[in-house]
C-alpha cells in the first residue's frame, strides 16, 4: 500500500489558563491507542475548532503534504519522533509570564496523518494543499487547511500522531526558545 502525508504544526501565543492551551491539552490527553474512527474524528475536531477560533494567536507554523510513499513514511517517522523524544527547549520551567512587561509564552501543537494514497481523504487533502508558493505561510491558508480537516475520514488514515508543547503553563516557550535551531522550520505567518 502506498502512502501520502499531511502534517501541520502551529506556534501560538499562550496566556496562562488559556482556552486554546486547555482545549488542545484535553484533546491530546484523550488520545489512546484503541480509539474508534468516530472518537478519533471527534478528538481532532475539538482541536481543529479550538485552533480556528484562536487563529489570531497563531504566529508561526508549517505544514506539508507529500504523495510520495518513501517521503511520506520518512516524514511521518520524523513527526512521530517529535512525540517520543524530548522536544522542549530547556531543562527547567520558563515560569509564568509577566503580562505587564511583554514576556509572552508560546505553545506548539502538531498533528500528522499517514494517509492511504488515493483514498477520498488523500484526494481532498491533495486538492486543498495545492497552494501557490507565495501564499504557503499565510494565516488564512492555515485557516483553510484547518477548516477542511473536519472532512478527514479516519478510515483513510493509516496512522496519526498528535502532540502539544508544553503540557503545563509554567513550561511555555519563550521568544528566545523559538530562536533555537530545533524550531527553524516554523515560519512567521502573514
Amino acid at each position: 500500500m502506498e502512502h501520502s502525508i499531511f502534517a501541520m504544526e502551529v506556534c501560538a501565543r499562550m496566556d496562562p489558563g488559556s482556552y486554546l492551551h486547555r482545549t488542545l491539552f484535553e484533546s491530546v490527553q484523550g488520545h489512546c491507542e484503541r480509539m474508534s474512527l468516530n472518537q478519533k474524528w471527534h478528538q481532532y475536531r475539538r482541536a481543529q475548532m479550538a485552533l480556528l477560533s484562536s487563529l489570531q494567536l497563531v504566529e508561526k507554523g508549517c505544514w506539508d503534504y507529500f504523495d510520495d510513499d518513501a517521503r511520506a513514511r520518512k516524514d511521518f517517522a520524523m513527526w512521530t519522533g517529535g512525540m517520543t523524544t524530548e522536544e522542549g527547549a530547556r531543562k527547567a520551567p520558563s515560569g509564568m509570564p509577566d503580562v505587564y512587561r511583554g514576556q509572552p509564552r508560546y505553545l506548539t501543537f502538531t498533528m500528522a496523518f499517514l494517509l492511504v494514497q488515493g483514498s477520498p481523504t488523500d484526494r481532498m487533502l491533495h486538492t486543498i494543499c495545492n497552494v501557490p508558493q507565495a501564499r504557503l505561510w499565510h494565516r488564512d491558508v492555515f485557516g483553510h487547511l484547518l477548516q477542511n480537516l473536519g472532512n478527514v475520514s479516519f478510515a483513510s488514515v493509516a496512522s496519526d500522531v498528535i502532540y502539544l508543547i508544553p503540557r503545563d503553563d509554567g513550561w511555555g516557550l519563550t521568544p528566545e526558545d523559538l530562536m533555537d535551531p530545533k524550531f527553524h522550520y516554523l515560519r512567521p505567518l502573514v
